[in-house]
């Protein structure tokens, strides 16, 4: 029994002993990978040093005849992989950099180069790996004919990260709104709602983005009414006003909600029955864009509109609304002060007074500028005339 047990012991430290061996053997190799990529990340570093001294006098020649008429010339030098990578960087730098003429000659010098074309092969033939690096540096070119391979690798690739790469190269290098429209088309299979993104990356494409958003938003599909809302966001045209109208009476309220901002954001005159539809509406968010879109376009018509709005059950509207009536002269000021002493001795007659207390106070300290000056004596004037005295506040000629 005793060597029996003697005999297990030893078995287990035999055992321990060869399983320290593999470790420290493992342990040397990794070691020997992670110093081998070290020097070979040093290595690459000096080459690219090196070669950026190089190009030097090449790129200040590429910049001083990049306006001209006449193609620009391949360096006078040739190059190794590393170099060739380099160059490809700092050209594709400039292409993002430059518009017009400039931009297009360098893409001329990147095919002239035999750039264009080592992508072209790496797209069809590489790995995953190259197939992806070489959509991104094909879309820095914006080289056109790239645009069927890109579509066929981003209709097969799984939803990551590298699908928007695709995307975005696609975009680049878009020949028309088709292109774009059928990436898209693509994307949106994997219902995820990145629209906010997709927006970003059509903005790439050499199109007319405003026209490609437009015909979005009359389709039926939520999913590209949502892009095309996302992209005019930042147009205030009438003609984006009149495009989204529709859709404020869409079922979808993320889609209203989007459509009544750039309704109003666009318009130049708002209907009063448009007006008293917005007001109507269940979202607090809704009827406060429609009381600032009155002030900002100084609506001095739709006072009473205002009016009625300090009266609203949300103290948001409310505050808008006696915030948009200051900004509405010397009637809308009359107006707010009158709600106020009507509604005196209520919650909401002492909100709105508090309201135009801190209003008082804060054009007291701007005096200098003569609007708020201005605006000061008429509401200072108006809330004694209405409201009685108040002690602090003071009359300023």
């Amino acid at each position: 029994m005793k060597e029996g047990w003697i005999l297990f012991v030893y078995i287990n430290i035999e055992v321990a002993i060869k399983i320290l061996y593999v470790l420290i053997v493992l342990n040397i190799v990794f070691a020997v990978v992670v110093y081998a990529m070290k020097i070979k990340k040093l290595n690459r570093t000096k080459i690219e040093r090196r070669f950026e001294g190089k190009i030097k006098d090449y790129f200040t020649y590429v910049l001083v005849n990049a306006e001209g008429k006449e193609p620009l010339n391949a360096p006078p030098f040739s190059m190794t992989k590393v170099e060739q990578e380099v160059m490809q960087e700092r050209l594709n730098d400039m292409i993002e950099n430059f518009t017009g003429t400039p931009r297009e000659k360098c893409m001329a010098l990147c095919k002239r180069l035999g750039l264009v074309q080592y992508h072209l092969d790496r797209l069809k033939k590489g790995s995953h790996a190259v197939k992806i690096d070489a959509a991104y540096h094909l879309g820095c070119m914006r080289v056109q004919e790239a645009v069927p391979a890109l579509l066929k690798l981003l209709q097969t690739h799984k939803l990551n990260s590298y699908l928007f790469v695709i995307a975005r190269s696609i975009a680049k290098c878009a020949r028309d709104e088709q292109d774009v429209k059928d990436m898209v088309q693509i994307l949106l299979r994997h219902n995820k709602g990145f629209y906010d993104l997709l927006v970003d990356i059509i903005k790439e494409a050499d199109i007319n983005h405003g026209a490609l958003f437009a015909k979005f938003i009359k389709r039926e599909n939520n999913a590209f009414i949502q892009i095309g809302l996302g992209g005019l966001k930042d147009y205030t045209e009438p003609t984006v006003a009149s495009a989204v109208y529709r859709l404020i009476d869409s079922t979808d309220s993320t889609i209203q909600y989007k459509a009544v901002e750039i309704y109003l954001k666009s318009v130049h005159f708002i209907p009063r029955n448009v007006v008293q539809k917005l007001l109507r509406h269940p979202l607090d968010e809704v009827r406060v864009l429609t009381v600032q879109a009155i002030a900002d376009l100084q609506m001095v018509t739709y006072i009473d509109v205002m009016r009625n709005a300090l009266l609203d059950e949300s103290k948001r509207v409310s505050d808008a609304s006696a915030k948009g009536l200051l900004l509405l002269g010397e009637e809308g000021i009359a107006a707010l002060c009158s709600v106020t002493a009507e509604a005196k001795g209520s919650e909401h007659g002492e909100y709105l007074q508090m309201l135009i207390e801190g209003e008082i106070k804060s054009l007291s300290i701007q005096l200098h500028d003569l609007d708020q000056l201005t605006r000061y004596n008429s509401l200072d004037y108006h809330y004694e005339k209405m409201l009685g005295k108040n002690k602090q506040i003071y009359r300023v000629v």
